[in-house]
């Protein structure tokens, strides 16, 4: 897939972006296969297959995502410990425009407009640098969840990093 550049809104880090088929984080795998057998078993709810005991390790990592006005925005429902560490701040019930910079901000609503249409996985590796030191090395599964009341799709997103 493709690589794009994004700069970040703080200090000199650049964030080197790329789509991936297959996941590389072996956290980032067990989601995906525990995600792979709630759908072949009838499909991912909210409330039901999450939380769960299969993935209750991985929980610190996750973030619920409600699409608000035709995905155009996303509400953020439910977000572990070691992501809101990573914003400094409890980003429950914010919208994922308030976190990121505008072009940040839309080639993630693209990655996860993709993932709402096409029912499938989208996989972002992520190497956040200052200069030529990587700073930060994280990969990003989105994954398309039934709302609670089955009335929607939402979007579980985990967040891995490596070292």
């Amino acid at each position: 897939m493709g690589l794009a550049v994004l700069k970040e809104t703080f200090g000199e880090l650049v964030d080197y972006y790329e789509r991936t088929d297959l996941p590389r984080h072996p956290d980032c795998l067990t989601l995906m296969q525990y995600w792979e057998a709630c759908i072949a078993a009838g499909g991912f709810v909210v409330g039901r297959d999450i939380p769960a005991r299969p993935i209750a390790r991985l929980l610190r990592n996750i973030i619920l995502v409600e699409p608000v006005n035709d995905a155009t925005d996303f509400r953020i429902r439910l977000a572990g410990s070691m992501v809101r560490q990573r914003f400094n701040d409890e980003i429950k019930d914010r919208y994922l425009s308030e976190l990121r910079s505008p072009e940040d901000f839309k080639h993630r609503r693209d990655a996860a407009c993709d993932a709402l249409r096409t029912g499938r996985p989208a996989i972002i590796d992520s190497r956040l640098r200052r200069g030529s030191v990587e700073e930060m090395h994280t990969e990003v599964i989105l994954l398309p969840v039934t709302s609670a009341d089955r009335s929607a799709t939402w979007l579980l997103v985990g967040i891995f990093y490596f070292g």
